[in-house]
């Protein structure tokens, strides 16, 4: 059997007025305090009422939807949830999606809506709107012994009809009087669609429709007598009863389907968990396999690692030792030469300071820079003569300061070479004027020797200034 949302709410819209009047009477505006563990819903009247608590559901007016409150039983009293999950029950069994489905979009009144409608599937017949704030609004039925109803009479019967009909909720007003009667222990009896007539203890009354809509009202005779009516009402608590144990079992079920419900959260958050975990493992991994690929910076430098790489020497370079090299500063004492060296012995002397020979210096005819040491070259016979393109005329000759004679420079030398007997460069050198002297790579010889071949070579000012 399938119904609609809307034959729910017909069914139980004269009855759920009844409720709500009542209620109205219980509450009379006096705040209120609910605590779903217990569960307990307190009326702060004098005395305080005290009810029990059905969450059916919440509306969210900032979220825009209204959501079952079956859809996380885990987080409430399975006796609180119970309702709402027997009007899911229902609603399966009917084929109504409006309470199958956990969350909709609010439009036209939904929330009281589904309201009306759980009542004619749960027997709870009163509700209460309860603002939760932040805009949500908890939707929760209410029962308790304050909602025990007296017996029906025509008088309350037409007052709880005329009331509900001023909302314009009900559509189907034909099923709504026959619900009500049947939830209430009165007779009906239709002779058409167009009229019935309704008998409670104290009388009748006889209603007219047209199209499912209450035209007329007005009294007629009863139709059945007291017994027959004590038989309605014991058969109306038999429905009461029936749809209070759907309702025990709906906590049953409740607890079961919370419990599954908890153990599907737990293995949602255990599968994040693990997906997190793993997330972060593939981060590191990513992170070190990028580290593997860079150089690993050494643990100590040495000072070989610290110190900039010399540059490669190409192979006919000769590097040349810093002890070696002419200090740029120092006046130039040779006339450079593009000849190759010839190797040989090489005496040094020492020359007074520029003080003595500043008198002999002066003059448009000195050097500019004077002389400071005499280098002479011992040279060796053998190996001068095997170098090719070597000539006297090509042999440098160091002059000599001219203050000082050659003659005597030279018998200076002698003295101290015959002093030493050293054959390396020095005032202690032995004296071998067969070989010509290398001079800063250049082969020079000696004025003896020159004069000796006839010849005597210009000095570097002479040549150099053409003086």
């Amino acid at each position: 059997m399938t119904k609609t949302l809307q034959e729910l709410i017909d069914a139980s819209i004269f009855i759920s007025t009844e409720y709500q009047a009542v209620l109205a009477e219980l509450s009379q505006g006096a705040d209120w305090d609910v605590d779903f563990s217990a569960p307990s819903f307190t009326l702060q009247t004098t005395p305080p009422v005290t009810l029990t608590p059905y969450l059916l559901g919440t509306e969210s007016a900032s979220r825009g939807s209204w959501i079952w409150s079956w859809q996380e039983l885990g987080h409430f009293n399975p006796e609180v949830v119970s309702a709402a999950v027997q009007a899911k029950e229902a609603g399966q069994r009917l084929e109504i999606d409006e309470l199958t489905t956990d969350e909709q979009p609010i439009q036209d009144g939904l929330a009281r809506r589904l309201t009306l409608a759980s009542k004619a599937v749960t027997g709870l017949y009163a509700h209460y709107p309860a603002r939760a704030g932040g805009n949500i609004t908890a939707w929760l039925l209410l029962d308790g012994d304050a909602f025990e109803l007296p017996r029906l009479t025509e008088q309350r019967m037409m007052q709880v009809i005329g009331e509900s009909l001023t909302t314009d909720t009900a559509v189907d007003h034909n099923l709504a009087v026959n619900s009500y009667a049947a939830l209430r222990g009165a007779h009906v009896e239709w002779d058409t669609d167009a009229t019935c007539v309704v008998t409670v203890h104290d009388g009748a009354q006889r209603f007219w429709f047209d199209d499912h809509q209450i035209t007329g009202v007005e009294p007629a005779e009863p139709s059945v007598g007291e017994k027959e009516l004590e038989e309605l009402e014991r058969q109306a608590e038999t429905h009461r009863e029936a749809l209070r144990e759907d309702r025990r079992a709906a906590m049953n079920l409740a607890v079961q389907l919370g419990e599954r419900q908890r153990a599907e959260a737990e293995e949602k958050n255990q599968r994040e968990r693990e997906a997190a975990e793993n997330e972060r493992r593939e981060r590191e991994a990513a992170k070190a396999a990028s580290a593997s690929e860079e150089e690993p910076l050494p643990q100590e430098l040495s000072t070989e690692d610290i110190s900039a790489p010399e540059p490669e020497q190409p192979e006919d370079d000769v590097a040349v030792p810093a002890s070696e090299v002419r200090d740029g500063d120092r006046p130039f004492d040779q006339e450079p030469t593009q000849e190759p060296a010839v190797p040989g012995r090489v005496q040094t002397t020492v020359l007074p300071d520029p003080e003595e020979t500043s008198e002999t210096t002066a003059g448009p005819e000195a050097s500019p820079q004077p002389n400071t040491t005499t280098m002479a070259r011992i040279p060796e016979p053998d190996l001068a003569a095997s170098q090719p393109g070597v000539s006297p005329e090509d042999e440098a000759v160091v002059t000599e300061p001219e203050d000082r004679p050659v003659t005597e420079v030279r018998e200076e030398r002698e003295s101290e070479t015959a002093h030493r007997g050293e054959t390396v460069a020095g005032p202690d050198a032995a004296e071998d004027i067969s070989a010509p002297a290398v001079v800063d790579g250049e082969e020079v010889e000696t004025n003896e020797q020159l004069e000796k071949k006839g010849e005597k070579k210009k000095g570097f000012f002479s040549r150099f200034f053409g003086v």
